[in-house]
């Protein structure tokens, strides 16, 4: 049995990510080959798509729980047309108190059940001036300042060759966005481990260094789906200016709320447009 521990969190091993994987899949009655994570104050997205199966993260093995506002905690698989999808309606973060592992737990286990391309969304704060709170930022790149160490997983070869956001995903999101009329701009995104917002300092650091727009998540998802040979598209929704949040965390799910009709109607058009080249 091969087992990971990171410093200041529990690991998993292999027979935990089989245990999660197969209590789910003897549990519903199709697979789904595309995964859609959703940040805080995000879960409406989930509204657009007929819930096929529910499962509360306490009710999955292993599964790490939600503990913050805004995320729900349910793992959902999920219909619309002839879109299949497993729709995780909040994750959990490390400044919960989770690994990197466990934080990282549920993208493995998406992968071991056949999810091939994830659309992972976070809720951003705006560090560049051409964000504004609303937009949606498409990840194109990312920058860590979370300080970790990639998690080493086991679920497979690890396939280096592929990058870590998809430019023809990212190229597809963008024509179907003008084509929606969503106004979405590409930038890169920051990432810190929180929980504190940004201080007027680290903004500037982080404009300094070329950073678009900040969170407190995304990149260890990402880095594991880089691993494992997943196909990401990061979509950040802009729901506050970093180091000015008048109302801190409920600011950001009312913006979150607010602006989550245009992710909604983006999200729904890539992957109706990704069933359609399957």
């Amino acid at each position: 049995m091969k087992r990971s521990i990171i410093a200041g969190g529990q690991g998993a091993d292999d027979a935990e990510i089989a245990a999660a994987s197969a209590y789910l899949a003897k549990s519903v009655p199709y697979s789904a080959g595309l995964g859609i994570v959703l940040g805080s104050g995000l879960g409406g997205v989930r509204k657009a798509f007929r819930t096929v199966r529910a499962f509360a993260y306490r009710d999955i093995p292993h599964f790490p729980v939600s503990t913050v506002a805004g995320h729900r905690g349910e793992l959902v698989l999920a219909r619309r047309a002839k879109v299949n999808a497993w729709i995780m309606d909040g994750r959990v973060h490390l400044y919960e108190g989770h690994g990197l592992l466990r934080v990282t737990f549920p993208i493995r286990v998406l992968a071991r059940l056949g999810v091939s391309t994830v659309i992972i969304t976070n809720a951003a704060g705006a560090v560049s001036d051409r964000l504004s709170p609303g937009d949606i930022m498409l990840i194109e790149s990312h920058i860590d300042l979370m300080w970790r160490v990639v998690p080493e997983v086991s679920d497979g070869p690890h396939i280096q060759r592929l990058p870590y956001y998809s430019k023809r995903m990212l190229d597809l999101a963008e024509r179907v966005a003008r084509e929606n009329g969503v106004c979405a701009k590409r930038g890169v995104l920051l990432a810190a481990t929180g929980p504190s917002y940004e201080t007027r300092s680290e903004v500037e650091f982080a404009r300094k260094i070329g950073a678009d727009a900040a969170t407190m998540s995304t990149i260890p998802e990402v880095a594991v789906c880089h691993q494992l040979g997943v196909t990401v598209l990061g979509m950040s929704l802009v729901t506050n200016v970093a180091a000015r949040p008048k109302g801190g965390h409920d600011e950001v799910l009312s913006y979150a709320r607010r602006g989550s009709k245009h992710l909604e109607k983006l999200i729904l058009a890539v992957a109706g447009r990704l069933q359609g080249e399957r």
